[in-house]
Order: structure tokens, then sequence, then C-alpha cells
């Protein structure tokens, strides 16, 4: 995974209130980077009204600033809360990415200086709730690319290693979890780690880590102690995806370890995809394939598409064939959407 340089770095005056923010500047500064003083990360009016084709030039800047809300949000899937942590936005361009439909091309990276509030509000629903759960991190964002950074996602593991009845949960299409492999985790944080076909990662998931690599991951994590999940996502019915995951799944059977087959816990997601994205995609990346079948869509709420029950139903099944047939037995499946 090659480091990420930002072509320009806007932040918040705040941000120099912050130890961590005054050594990102100082890094950014001494590579002679631009940076650029902002009122809010939320309003950067040179950003705003930029034309879609501009989008993956966009996705080289780097925000700093301090996340404003910190509500956590009750979930029943990966975790029992989302927690709103410590970045959001990507430097990948995932041509179905979920928060192009929310914030359209401001979907670049943002990181937040305030961690310790972040987490602090953590610790007080931990408190106020008297037993153990699972809180995710990064939810609309990456931590482990994020971590390349800032370790903040190290900072959190350790942090969480000392609480009580808290895990810590977070999903990467990344493979630099080095830095991850000697945190003091105290068996109380769990990666899933996203998996496609390969040949979905190289058309689709532009910018983010190959299955061999994210695999090799994996392996990596689980040997340093970690819970280890796959997150199979999103599946897209493109020409030919029946062969693409068949494939995939032989690859997991034979590429990861035994043991950490049998503790497997899987997710399984469907794409949604948004017009938005389709907009931004045309324009920006015109020879990138088009997701948008509406042959096998519908609408799924305002500008978003899912696949019909009629292709979706038995993806559905093969899909679990697969998993029957590839993974062990004690390998589980979490949730499917």
């Amino acid at each position: 995974m090659r480091p990420f340089i930002p072509l320009r770095v806007y932040y918040e005056e705040v941000v120099k209130e912050y130890e961590q923010g005054k050594q990102l500047l100082a890094r950014y500064e001494k590579m002679n980077i631009p940076l650029i003083s902002i009122q809010s990360h939320h309003r950067i009016q040179e950003l705003r009204h930029l034309p879609n084709k501009e989008f993956t030039k966009m996705k080289k800047y780097l925000i700093l600033g301090t996340r404003k809300t910190i509500k956590l949000t009750p979930n029943n899937k990966s975790g029992d809360f989302i927690v709103p942590f410590t970045s959001s936005g990507c430097t990948a361009s995932c041509l179905y990415c979920y928060l192009v439909c929310h914030f359209n091309t401001n979907s670049y990276l943002r990181i937040y200086m305030n961690r310790d509030e972040i987490l602090n509000n953590v610790k007080k629903m931990i408190i106020k709730l008297g037993e153990h759960r699972i809180y995710e991190l990064g939810s609309n964002s990456d931590m482990v690319l994020e971590n390349t950074i800032t370790g903040n996602l190290r900072w959190a593991i350790e942090a969480f290693g000392k609480l009580e009845n808290a895990t810590a949960t977070f999903a990467t299409k990344f493979d630099a979890v080095d830095d991850l492999l000697t945190a003091d985790h105290n068996g109380h944080t769990q990666m899933r780690i996203s998996i496609n076909p390969q040949e979905i990662i190289e058309k689709v998931e532009f910018g983010t880590s190959s299955l061999k690599e994210r695999i090799i991951a994996a392996n990596k994590m689980f040997e340093a102690g970690y819970r280890i999940g796959l997150n199979i996502a999103p599946i897209i019915l493109v020409e030919g995806w029946e062969v693409m995951y068949e494939n995939m799944f032989k690859e997991v059977k034979e590429s990861l370890l035994p043991k950490l087959k049998e503790q497997l816990f899987i997710e399984i997601i469907f794409m949604t995809y948004g017009l938005p994205n389709f907009y931004i995609n045309t324009e920006s990346m015109p020879k990138a394939v088009n997701l948008l079948d509406k042959c096998k869509m519908r609408t799924k709420g305002l500008g978003k598409y899912t696949y019909r029950n009629e292709y979706r139903n038995p993806a559905e099944e093969i899909i679990r064939r697969y998993i029957e047939k590839y993974l062990p037995e004690e390998a589980t499946i979490s949730y499917i959407v």
C-alpha cells in the first residue's frame, strides 16, 4: 500500500490547538504541500461547487478539522453502536461508494483532531449501559487507511484494550496492518476484512488493496490475536459474477489460515447504488464500468437503486452455497442485507 501524500491540506484554525494537528501541519509544511486555512470542514467554498469531473483530483486532498457532532447510533449489524470516529471519507474511489450519495464530490478524507472527546463519549456509554457492547469505528471511513496518517487506529485499539465491557470493530479494504500487530489490544478488537473478486477490485474499487493482500493482512491480524471476520461487500451482479465469486471463495479457502476459518464470522451486503455515483463516475471516470443496471435494479429510496428480488434472492442462495462448500461449518453468517 502506497502512503497517501495529499496534493493540498485544508485545515480549520482550531486544529493548531491539538498536538496531533500541529504535528500533521508541520509534516506537510516540511513536504512543501500547500496548507489552506478554512472556517469549516463542512463548507470549503472553493471545493463545494467544482464540477463532477474534478472528483478524482479532489480525492487527493486532505481536510483537517474537529468533529462537531459526537452521537453514538444504535445498530444491529456489525456492532451495537456506530461511533462517529476520527475520520470520514476516503482516498479510494470505489464506484459504488455510499459516501458519495451523502457528500457527493466532497467525499474526500477528513480527519478530526478531537479524538479524546470522541473516546470519552464511548466511555460514558459504556458506564451508562453497564454491560458488554460492540462499538463500530470508522463506519464512514477506513480506519486502517487513516492509521497510516495519524496512528489513530492503534491508539483506539490500545484504549479499548483497557476498557471493560467493550469491543471495538472495524472494516477495511486496505492491507497496511503491520503497525497494529504489536498493539496491546487485550482481545478487545476485531477486524472485518472486506473482500470482493479480484476482477471487481481492479475495475470497481480503485485505490484499494488487492484480494491477495487483504487475505494476507487478515492472516497477520489473526496471528496477532485479533478476531477476524469477512465483510463480503458489496456483492455486485455483473456479467459472470457467479464464477468470479466462486473463484474468490476458492482463494479464501486456500489462503486463509485454518484456525482463522474456524472462528470466521461473515457479513454479506448486496450493492446499493446511487444516482450521484452514476453522474460523478460518468464525468470523472468515463472509462469506468457502469454499475447502474436498471434491468436488474429497482429504486430504494430517493436516488438509490438495489437489486430486484428475482435477481437478489437467487444470488443470496448461491453465495450461501459457496460458503457451505468452501468454508468450515464453524464459520457463521452474522447478517445479510
